[in-house]
């Protein structure tokens, strides 16, 4: 049962997140224990992610109310998850024995995985480390351990079949301490929280951040990996500059909101759709997306309206909490499309029981299809649209050309002064 419940949960993660580029997987230690570190913006998703992006079992921890229903509490104990007892949540002298488990699966070799923030959030700079993390790894006694940080991204959590960007840093040795040390846990939670820096994008504010990530990509980031590499290096140098020289970084901060305005006010959200765009280019996926068309459809009719209630569902359940729509969608989405098909199978098997079994098998794989047709389409409409501003307007399309060009060169000519300064 609890093996079901795994690739169960896993496999919804890929077909949630299938776009998801690890960084630095070649730090990972091949051998001995690690406790993996990552911020958490993505409630329950995060783990998963992380255990897909580590290739291999990670226990992790989990706050103790999850073990408080049958349900809930199998799933944790499915991935050998452990509680963490919270003071405002119940006795936290209970978690000397989720140490001690920890312990145990570190000296054996074990991975585990935590999110030292203590909450998932919504927040665009990483919350206060808790010590927990410095506790376990200095009480482990467990030779060769390694804390690894990890740094997750979101293109858009809450949005379907996102792709995720996970950066992984440079580990770090832990000799075995005392972990009622105040100085030596507080010490070791510091370089935990200088490391999980160096691999989490942070910002002042959520437009800064988006804007951090646009710029990236105009200046040559195709991915978002590389984006979020290149966002990550791009907030360390503007911090720096703000210190600097406060009224040149705000200028710059300006000249690209502008530029995101500009851009916004002739319908183009990828300046680099108006500069590279070409029918030639096009032609591909519009292709693809003719041939995809005619099982996107049937998909369309078998569960469009139900599929489109999940994300204002989801959006009421979470009360606000972004961080919680995306774990939410993935169950709700589940819950709400699995009796869809269930149904159509049924009504399909009144008539032929091979029908039936045919429906339940192909009804999904039309779903499927019917989202990649709207992923193909989404991006085609943008090269369509840069190429439309290119025909009709050239002088804007120019102009918007050449501003993106300059803002490029100051953009890596700030980065270059930067690197050479540090």
């Amino acid at each position: 049962m609890k093996a079901l419940i795994r690739a169960w949960a896993l496999g919804l993660v890929r077909l949630f997140y299938p776009w998801r580029a690890v960084g630095g997987a070649e730090r990972l230690p091949s051998i001995g224990p690690v406790i993996v570190v990552a911020n958490h913006p993505n409630g329950l998703i995060d783990p998963l992610i992380v255990r897909l992006a580590v290739g291999r079992p990670v226990a992790f921890l989990g706050k103790s109310t999850f073990w408080d229903n049958p349900v809930s509490r199998l799933g944790m104990q499915s991935f050998g998850a452990l509680p963490v007892y919270r003071a405002h949540e119940a006795d936290t002298r209970q978690n000397e024995r989720t140490f001690a488990a920890c312990h145990d699966l570190l000296r054996e070799g074990g991975w585990l995985a935590l999110f030292p923030e203590g909450k998932s959030h919504d927040e665009t700079t990483l919350q206060p480390l808790k010590t927990g993390a410095a506790r376990i790894a200095l009480g482990a006694g467990a030779p060769g351990l390694h804390v690894v940080p990890v740094g997750l991204l979101y293109e858009d959590k809450a949005i379907f079949r996102s792709p995720v960007a996970v950066a992984i840093g440079r580990p770090i040795p832990v000799e075995a301490g005392d972990p009622g040390d105040r100085a030596a846990v507080a010490a070791l939670t510091e370089r935990i929280e200088d490391a999980l820096g160096a691999v989490v994008l942070e910002a002042e504010n959520a437009t800064l951040w988006r804007a951090m990530l646009a710029v990236a990509h105009w200046t040559g980031a195709a991915t978002l990996a590389a984006r979020e590499e290149k966002a990550r290096a791009l907030a360390a140098a503007w911090r720096r500059l703000l210190a600097e020289d406060p009224a040149g970084a705000e200028a710059i901060v300006a000249d690209v909101t502008r530029y995101q305005s500009a851009l916004q006010s002739v319908g183009v959200r990828d300046p680099l759709a108006i500069e590279e765009a070409a029918p030639a280019s096009a032609a591909p996926g519009l292709l693809f997306a003719a041939l995809l068309a005619p099982f996107a459809l049937v998909g369309a009719l078998l569960a469009w309206l139900p599929y489109r209630l999940v994300r204002p569902l989801s959006a009421r359940l979470a009360r606000g909490h972004v961080d919680v729509i995306g774990t939410i969608k993935l169950l709700l989405g589940f819950v709400v499309l699995a009796p869809v098909y269930l149904a159509w199978a049924a009504a399909a098997a009144a008539w032929s029981p091979a029908a039936g079994a045919a429906v339940l098998v192909v009804g999904p794989l039309t779903g499927l299809a019917a989202l990649r047709f709207d992923e193909v389409l989404s991006r085609r409409a943008e090269a369509l649209r840069g190429m439309s501003l290119r025909l009709f307007r050239p002088q804007v399309a120019l102009a918007l050309a050449e501003r993106r060009r300059e803002l490029a060169a100051r953009v890596e000519a700030g980065l270059a002064a930067y690197r050479a300064s540090t």
